[in-house]
Parts: C-alpha cells; sequence; structure tokens
C-alpha cells in the first residue's frame, strides 16, 4: 500500500532523528537533573504554543490546498511565509518588552527572564521549520524532508551535550535546539525560494485561514491536553517530578515516534486517496492494520517497560518508570485517532475537532488538578488514558457520521484488548519471566488475530 511504503521513507528520516534522541538520553538524564530536565519541557511546551500561535494553522492548510490546486502552489507559499513573518516579528517585539510578566507567570519565579524570548525564538524557529517540512510532504519529496529531520538532530543534540558538558544547563539546550533548527532553516530557504510565486491574494488566506484555523485551535488544544501535566506536576508538586514525570513519558513516546512517520504520510496521502476515490475502500485496512501493528508495539513497550527505562534513563528519574505503561496505553489510543478522524477532515467539517479536543483536554486537565495532589505523576498519566478514550470516541463517531466506513471491529478490539491486558500484568506482576511469556502470547494473538500474518506473508497469486 502506498500509504506504507511513503512511511517507510518517513520514519528514516524520523527513525534516526528520533533514534539520536533515545540513544543520548542516558547521557542527557545523567548531565541534566530531574528538576533542569522539568524546566527545559516547560520551556519546550510554551515554545510549542507560540508556533501554533505564528503559524495559525496555515501548514495544515498547505496539505489541502498544494495538492489539490498545484497551479497556485507558489502564491499560497508567499502568501503563508507572509503572515508568518509578520507575526513572528509581533510575538518578538512583544516578548521582548513584557519579558518580566511572561516570565512570571507562564514559567515560573525560578526561571530568567531571558527564557521568555528563547522560548518565543524557539516557536519562531518550529513554525517556519515546520512549514518547510509539511512543503515537503506535501509533494510526498520524502529524502529532503528526511535529510532536514536528521541534520537538526545531530545539531541540535550534539551541541546540547556540548554547552550542558561546559556547565550552560538549560539555557545550553534550548540555545541548541533554537540554532540547529535556524541552521538547517538557513541552508533550505533556496530550495524553498525556487517554489514562491511572489503574488499576495487576501482571498486564499481568508480561505486557508478558514480551514487551518480550526485545525491549529486543535493542535493548541492537544498540546495543552497532552503537555499540561508536567506544567501541572511542577506547579502542584515539584520540577523535580514533572521532570521524572518527563523522563516516563521519553519512554513511553516510542510508540509516537513509531506512529510519527504514518502520521507525516497520513496527512497527504489522505487527500491524494479521496482524491482518487479509493479512500473508502483503503480505510478499512489501514484501520485494521495500523492497530493490530501498534498494539503489537504497545503491548512489547509496556511489558518490557522497566528494562527500558532503566536503559535509557539515569539515576534519580525513578518515579518516571511507574507511569510508562499508563501513558503508552494513552498514546496507543492516540494513534488510532490519527485515522479515525479521516471523514472529518476529507469533509471539510474541521470546526469540530478543537470542540472535540477541548472537550477531552477538559476531562484531562480536571482529572490532573483533582488526581496530582493525591496521586502524583500516576494520577496525571491515569488522566491522560481518560483523556485519550474520550478524543478517541468523540472522533470515531464523528467520523463515521460524515464518512461512513466498515471498520472490522472485532481485529481492534481485540488491539485493545492486549493493551490493556499488558498494562494490567505490567503494573500487578514484577518477575521478567510471567511478563515476557505474556508478551509472546500477546503478541501471537493480535498477529494473527488482526490479519497481519496474511499481510506479510501473503503469496503472489499465480499467473494464468
Amino acid at each position: 500500500m502506498t500509504l506504507w511504503r511513503k512511511s517507510l521513507g518517513y520514519a528514516v528520516g524520523k527513525g534516526i532523528s528520533s533514534a539520536i534522541a533515545f540513544l543520548l538520553l542516558p547521557i542527557i538524564t545523567r548531565l541534566m537533573s530531574p528538576a533542569e530536565y522539568g524546566q527545559w519541557q516547560i520551556i519546550e511546551f510554551w515554545a510549542i504554543l507560540t508556533m501554533f500561535c505564528i503559524r495559525l494553522g496555515l501548514e495544515q492548510a498547505l496539505f489541502k490546498f498544494y495538492v489539490m490546486n498545484p497551479k497556485k502552489r507558489g502564491r499560497y507559499l508567499f502568501e503563508i511565509f507572509s503572515v508568518m513573518t509578520i507575526l513572528s516579528i509581533v510575538f518578538i517585539i512583544i516578548g521582548y518588552f513584557l519579558r518580566k510578566p511572561l516570565t512570571a507567570l507562564f514559567l515560573g519565579s525560578q526561571f530568567s527572564t531571558k527564557f521568555a524570548i528563547m522560548a518565543i525564538l524557539w516557536g519562531v524557529a518550529d513554525s517556519f521549520f515546520s512549514v518547510f517540512a509539511a512543503i515537503f510532504q506535501s509533494e510526498e519529496k520524502v529524502k529532503l524532508f528526511a535529510l532536514m529531520d536528521i541534520s537538526r538532530g545531530f545539531l541540535a543534540y550534539g551541541f546540547a551535550i556540548f554547552f550542558l558538558v561546559i556547565g550552560y544547563g538549560v539555557s545550553g539546550v534550548v540555545g541548541a535546539r533554537i540554532g540547529a533548527t535556524f541552521a538547517v532553516i538557513i541552508v533550505i530557504i533556496p530550495i524553498i525560494l525556487r517554489r514562491i510565486e511572489f503574488k499576495f491574494d487576501k482571498n486564499d488566506v481568508v480561505s486557508m485561514l478558514k480551514y487551518g484555523l480550526p485545525l491549529t485551535l486543535n493542535l493548541f488544544v492537544v498540546r495543552i491536553f497532552s503537555f499540561s501535566d508536567r506544567w501541572l506536576l511542577a506547579k502542584l508538586d515539584n520540577f523535580s517530578v514533572a521532570g521524572s514525570y518527563s523522563a516516563g513519558v521519553k519512554i513511553a513516546s516510542i510508540i509516537v515516534v513509531i506512529i510519527l512517520p504514518i502520521r507525516y504520510a497520513w496527512s497527504a496521502r489522505l487527500f491524494h486517496m479521496y482524491k482518487d476515490g479509493t479512500l473508502k475502500s483503503q480505510l478499512p485496512q489501514i484501520w485494521r492494520q495500523l492497530a493490530g501493528g501498534m498494539s503489537i508495539v504497545a503491548v512489547g513497550l509496556i511489558l518490557l517497560s522497566p528494562e527500558i527505562f532503566k536503559l535509557f534513563i539515569g539515576p534519580g528519574y525513578e518515579i518516571g518508570m511507574k507511569i510508562v505503561p499508563l501513558l503508552a496505553a494513552a498514546y496507543f489510543l492516540d494513534a488510532l485517532i490519527l485515522i479515525a478522524d479521516a471523514g472529518i477532515y476529507v469533509t471539510a467539517k474541521t470546526s469540530f475537532v478543537p470542540i472535540f479536543t477541548a472537550v477531552a483536554a477538559a476531562i484531562n486537565v480536571a482529572l490532573n488538578i483533582l488526581w496530582i495532589p493525591k496521586y502524583g505523576a500516576v494520577g496525571a498519566a491515569v488522566a491522560a488514558i481518560f483523556g485519550f478514550s474520550a478524543l478517541l470516541f468523540l472522533s470515531w463517531r464523528t467520523g463515521q457520521f460524515f464518512f461512513p466506513i466498515e471498520i472490522p471491529y472485532s481485529k481492534v478490539l481485540l488491539s485493545l484488548v492486549a493493551v490493556a491486558v499488558s498494562v494490567w500484568i505490567a503494573l500487578s506482576v514484577p518477575f521478567i519471566f510471567v511478563r515476557i511469556l505474556t508478551l509472546i502470547i500477546l503478541w501471537t494473538a493480535v498477529f494473527f488475530g488482526t490479519g497481519l500474518d496474511s499481510d506479510i506473508f501473503r503469496k503472489s497469486k499465480p499467473s494464468g
């Protein structure tokens, strides 16, 4: 299937850049205390929210407009970059003059005011980087996309470790990420300029904003949904707990890393299949394959989470080990949302997306506030499961309403049950022998029960 072939290409790029991050975790977590690690994650949280405010969903609109109307591609790019440049300048100016109140309000008294400016610069850099990446995704130029991502990964983590060693702490790590992103942008600019047509039509911008703004509101709420737990842990507990929790998130995010190449390929491939009239026939197969494949990944990660955590995370972060199985289950649900809301996107009913995400985020944040004081990091992880469950349900029901397909429910349910059983075993059975035996049984059940065996070992039909 084209989706999986395209995903494989993205997987090479994302796999290498993500491997850099994971392989360097033992070094990073030994050079940074849990409190410093927590501070780094809080700065990243606000940098990403800044990025969403600068992009306004225009990079999401690019996938549709770039694919559906090739003749106006150059104009779309000029319009998008013009809007983003203006907003970037506004944010930098506001950030500079209001750096003290912004630091106190969003970061806390532990931070220097320079971090408010650095968070904004991080957001600006990632805004342009992500739009450049979206261009290559829309054109399905996987190699260029992969080259961008790998280059930034090497530069960012290489300089981060260097600055940590010489004593720059959190500011060194953040500065490394900003510098690496801008360095890649500068190199890619000549390639992008050849695609730009210097014409501006406000009607194009309005059309793209109508499509993209609901999606950026959704991404904004998603980030609050998926990242506010660390901020609330820092506020309601302390930065050390937030840092340990973030370490657990990094391990559980192996699922996110694996689904990411598919997510990148899906953004453009969805509209190509819809345009070709093949989406309705292919989507049931994608449901089965994605649920089965990600279930196998999730079950393996959950049942072997103690060993993986100890391998990649340094001492002092042990609190994070307890929450890996719960967060891995939550991220498995998030992987299914990727295709559950396909009907919403292809029918342009994107106004529902931020509403549903806001509902799920409200559930998550409310449960965080309720449970963190009592249960700490574990309470935050369970809240994430409830939030993603709500979002998956709303996305599935609405997607089916606008674009109904024959979902293989029995196979999807088998995948869900396997993940649930693995979480129960991981949290209640400390013996690795029992966990490995359970892993083999669940892998076998999912592999054959969801039909992945026929996908992999399907024999070619004899000719004639």
